[in-house]
């Protein structure tokens, strides 16, 4: 079979170094067909010119402001050539076979769209659970080295068809930080296409000892953003299924974690751009939404007790 070229977009701000190491990672594959581009977020920390200088090949794309994750990696895809694009954080690095085996993956099962990586702390080897890595509930990690299709995938550590943006569109900017993977997600499985997690591929995420985002603010970004594509993506007999439980399990998070007023500033803005929001409002087809419930049963939130909804915030 032909080597299709494979576009690893990273997106970074403000990460100079570990930006260094990824691009090694990549350089180091098993798999040569690769081109790299790299979306600087406005970093202040000499980025750009550490490119430029040490891996003069990558291809960069500079923005003026920091535009987000989502809005971020756009411009990282249009940019690309590949027809695969590999979404890479700034702080991970690939296993030498890794873009190898999404390459072979995709070659023999023409219906996947999307292969979400098994992404594992580097340093520790387990399951990456605090980086977003591991969508999934605890029950759910006697799974981890089995493939199976999954509701979501991983921004980090994750292939996509570039003809799966052509039909399904791009991330979906509004949302800026948080849960872009899962809205683009329902519009992948719209389209006819598959989601595979797929193990053998493996990511290594440099987890840092705090999130950029987090406490406070990561339960604004969680609720909100839900929330928003509750609005716009889901039909309105699942938003009134999955509307009231996360409002409700934010709110306990909120007291407990004292962050009513972020709580409350989340229902705020969902208010504020309702119009908005009702005017984009394009929902998944009832026969997707079905599809996609009883990818929730199996390892989503349908499987879920209480006690993992509040644990991982989502």
């Amino acid at each position: 079979m032909e080597a299709p070229l494979v576009s690893v977009v990273i997106v970074t701000w403000n990460r100079k170094d570990d930006l260094l190491e990824t691009i090694a990672s990549v350089y180091d594959q098993v798999y040569q067909n690769v081109e790299i581009v790299v979306v600087d977020n406005a970093s202040t920390d000499g980025t750009i010119d550490a490119l430029r200088q040490t891996y003069p090949s990558v291809r960069i794309v500079a923005l003026e402001k920091n535009l987000g994750a989502s809005g971020g990696r756009n411009p990282g895809i249009t940019a690309a050539h590949g027809e695969i694009i590999f979404l890479l954080d700034s702080d991970a690095s690939l296993d030498r076979d890794t873009l190898a085996h999404v390459v072979r993956k995709f070659q023999t099962n023409p219906e996947i769209g999307v292969i979400y990586c098994k992404i594992v702390n580097a340093y520790t080897k387990r399951l990456d659970d605090i980086g977003g890595g591991w969508s999934f509930t605890e029950k759910d990690k006697a799974d981890q080295d089995l493939e199976f299709y999954s509701y979501s995938f991983s921004e980090g550590g994750s292939a996509i068809r570039k003809q799966v943006f052509e039909k399904a569109g791009l991330f979906w900017n509004f949302l800026f930080f948080g849960f872009e993977g899962e809205e683009l997600s329902l519009r992948v499985w719209d389209a006819g296409y598959k989601i595979l997690y797929y193990p053998t591929a493996l990511v290594y995420h440099r987890v840092s000892p705090s999130e950029r985002v987090q406490g406070a603010k990561r339960l604004y970004f969680n609720l909100r953003n839900m929330l928003y594509i509750f609005l716009v993506r889901y039909p309105w007999w699942m938003v009134a299924i999955f509307a009231p439980l996360k409002i409700g399990t934010s709110l306990v998070q909120g007291v407990r974690g004292r962050c009513i007023p972020q709580f409350l500033g989340a229902l705020l803005d969902v208010v504020r751009h309702m119009p908005y929001l009702l005017a984009e409002r394009q929902p998944i087809r009832n026969e997707t939404a079905l599809a996609y419930m009883r990818l929730l049963r199996e390892h989503g939130r349908l499987s879920w007790d209480l006690v993992s909804w509040f644990k991982y915030k989502t």
